[in-house]
């Protein structure tokens, strides 16, 4: 099993540099569905409001785009979305969609892309095509780069002293570091709704274990291929999901038996006619550097800083990578989690619990298949998750009314 998994790691990342001088990626979306073909602020107009694009510039010189869709300015709520992903993942499920709610609630929505997607893939002097230091990043800069830089500029834009926060997957992870290593950002911070939270992954089940045993091979390999980005939207990798996914047996193929080994399966709530939808847009790129700084979390079985072997000395004076300090992370925090998710388990947030200290709400969602994927593109999430989303955003978004 382990050679098999090397071997059809080759496979595609040797197909990814060929495929790319081939084929234009917009021809492999040309049997998707019009919808899969839109970009966020054509979704966004569709089943909201026009969005507004804004460009945040991080510390370190990264362009990134923030989407902004105008609402209640003293209520700003900011979107992290999850690894592989883009701001785009909250309005796929069109009018049922976090953001169509979000904006029906009044409040002034923010969507934040971190490095590397195909809205934020620029930076003031490095070329992401060329230079392989653009891609010299992981979720340690993910959170205390692009998260915190869209933080300060959602603040200033909207004149609050603090906003409130939402995240899924990597959007969650990003966070936590960012508390625990700049502390006056909890400061900034009114409540964090955490969406399948992933810090530990110590419990995780077949093949995601598997992946986590052999992911210091699968990394050496990759490097050695010189692949420093990985499922770019315009990449070889991308285009042959688009292609084969599209397929009449592309559910059962990429879906059944790929995506939900890994997230879980519930083929009632992420039905076929939407899978073909969120092909145009998922997946939308990172770094070889995340993913392997996510199977060093999981293979330590420690949420620590990035593990650079042998250089750790010189970077960290210290032969091993510096854990997180979770208890520095102090803003009031809600869980929302699945029964059924294979990546955010249930064992591993009890974990993350006793770490932190102001957990102020924990809910288990009731549907039994609920996975990873749900909390955003479920068919019903609108009815099992968000009503209780909307409830504690209002508990912290109340307006003080003056006395008469």
């Amino acid at each position: 099993m382990a050679k098999f998994v090397i071997t059809l790691a080759t496979i595609f990342l040797v197909l990814d540099k060929a495929y790319t001088q081939i084929f234009d990626i917009n021809e492999t979306l040309q049997k998707l569905p019009e919808e899969a073909k839109l970009n966020f602020t054509q979704l966004s107009t569709k089943y909201a409001a026009t969005a507004e694009s804004h460009t945040v510039i991080t510390v370190d010189g990264y362009v990134l785009t923030l989407f902004h869709i105008p609402g209640d300015k003293t209520r700003p709520v900011l979107l992290a979305h999850g690894i592989l992903g883009a701001a785009d993942i909250y309005i796929d499920r069109g009018n049922t969609s976090l953001i169509a709610g979000l904006y029906r609630e009044g409040y002034d929505i923010w969507v934040l892309n971190v490095r590397g997607n195909r809205y934020s893939r620029k930076h003031l002097y490095l070329d992401p095509d060329m230079d392989k230091t653009f891609w010299d990043f992981s979720i340690h800069e993910h959170g205390n780069y692009d998260l915190s830089a869209n933080i300060d500029y959602v603040l200033n834009a909207t004149g609050q002293k603090k906003l409130s926060l939402i995240g899924i997957s990597q959007g969650t992870t990003i966070a936590f570091i960012l508390g625990a290593c700049q502390p006056e950002y909890n400061k900034k911070i009114k409540v964090f709704i955490a969406l399948a939270p992933v810090v530990f992954l110590s419990n995780l089940p077949q093949p995601s274990s598997l992946l986590i045993k052999l992911s210091s091979e699968i990394n050496e390999l990759v490097t050695a291929l010189n692949q420093e980005e990985l499922f770019g939207y315009n990449s070889a990798l991308k285009g042959l999901y688009n292609i084969i996914c599209s397929q009449t047996f592309g559910y059962d193929i990429c879906l059944r038996l790929g995506m939900f080994l890994i997230t879980g399966d519930d083929a009632e709530q992420f039905e076929p006619d939407f899978y073909k939808i969120t092909i145009g847009r998922f997946p939308d790129g990172t770094s070889r550097k995340n993913i392997a700084h996510y199977a060093q979390i999981g293979k330590r079985r420690s949420f620590s800083q990035y593990d650079y072997g042998s250089e750790n000395v010189v970077i960290y004076n210290s032969r091993v990578p510096p854990n997180y300090n979770l208890k520095k992370f102090t803003v009031d925090t809600v869980f929302i989690s699945g029964k059924n998710d294979k990546l955010s388990t249930l064992k591993d947030l009890e974990l993350l619990k006793r770490k932190l200290p102001n957990v102020v709400a924990a809910k288990v969602l009731k549907p039994i298949n609920f996975n990873h994927f749900d909390h955003v593109w479920g068919r019903d999430t609108h009815h099992f998750s968000y009503p209780f989303v909307y409830s504690i955003l209002d508990k912290y978004n109340r307006k003080i009314l003056p006395v008469l």
